[in-house]
């Protein structure tokens, strides 16, 4: 997964990732930011899943849902945002993916940015 971290005019950290991705670069700018607390439970919480000492887990934070096995991570926009950005005259079959509610990627790729997004905050 291609990222990039800058901070804003303000000064607050941003995640920037790539197409496929960029719900991730939201999730961290917005719901993670500095939050030191989350970001050890989740570095934790791989590492847990990486030793079979998990075997799934799920995060559920103001604005998005992580879904966790010892393989890939899921994330998906929590359905009160959902509704929020869709419209009952929208056509129903749009895929969430076409709307940026949901992303995936492989945990060794999360744990990669995570770490990453962990240094460039301190």
């Amino acid at each position: 997964m291609d990222y990039q971290f800058s901070h804003d005019i303000l000064g607050q950290p941003v995640a920037t990732c790539e197409l496929e991705c960029e719900a991730f670069g939201d999730w961290l700018s917005h719901e993670i930011a500095q939050d030191f607390g989350q970001i050890t439970l989740l570095l934790n919480t791989i590492q847990q899943l990486q030793t079979n000492q998990l075997s799934s887990y799920q995060h559920n934070g103001k604005e998005y849902h992580l879904e966790f096995d010892k393989d890939e991570v899921e994330l998906i926009l929590n359905n009160n945002h959902i509704q929020e950005m869709t419209s009952s005259e929208e056509d129903e079959s749009q895929e969430l993916s076409d709307l940026h509610i949901q992303s995936g990627c492989g945990l060794a790729d999360f744990h990669t940015l995570l770490k990453a997004w962990q240094k460039f905050v301190s």
